[in-house]
């Protein structure tokens, strides 16, 4: 039986897409260990720490932040969208609006950390505190350029409906970030 012709456009496509897959899974469960071994950190410290935590940062900017990153994956989910109907537009719009806003959150955790009344080296929930949000937001910066690289080819029309794997390679790691966030607040902010 001879492939049509849109089935024959779709398997080279689904073909590049398999290796970029799996690399951004890989490099993403990766990041999941490191991300889970500080997890355990915190847990682990919580649990020997008479009077866990010692200091109470506040819960509104991080709320807002969480918001902001929220609103960031839905722009990228967004953007992916927009692309596989070869919408180059609604991608380039998309692609901006998360990294402003992820800009905006990396703005916000910066005040905070030069706010907040105790620092790395004031004890250990200092230091898992600054830690945690610090390789989160790491990661953020990661995916503002990510999104900004990923503008810059928008601009220059190297993605269509039958090739936009790097695209969906940045969103799922736009997500893993986004994730991440809501187990950092989930911990430092609602668990305690």
């Amino acid at each position: 039986m001879r492939a049509t012709t849109a089935e024959a456009v779709e398997a080279p496509a689904r073909a590049q897409a398999s290796p970029v897959r799996m690399g951004i899974t890989f490099f993403l469960m990766s990041e999941s260990f490191l991300f889970g071994s500080l997890f355990w950190t915190y847990y682990y410290l919580r649990a020997l720490t008479p009077g866990w935590p010692p200091h109470h940062p506040a819960m509104s900017l991080a709320a807002i932040n969480t918001a902001f990153l929220f609103a960031g994956s839905c722009a990228v989910w967004a953007g992916v969208r927009s692309i596989r109907n070869g919408k180059e537009r609604g991608l380039r719009t998309a692609l901006l609006i998360a990294a402003l806003l992820g800009a905006a959150f990396l703005g916000i955790t910066l005040w905070e950390w030069f706010h907040e009344d105790f620092t790395p080296s004031t004890d250990a929930y200092g230091s898992i505190f600054f830690t945690l949000t610090g390789f989160h937001a790491l990661h953020v910066l990661g995916g503002v350029l990510l999104m900004l690289a990923l503008l810059g080819r928008t601009m220059r029309h190297r993605f269509s409906a039958g090739d936009f794997a790097a695209v969906e390679a940045g969103s799922m790691y736009w997500h893993f970030v986004d994730v991440i966030w809501i187990l950092v607040f989930a911990t430092i902010f609602i668990a305690r």
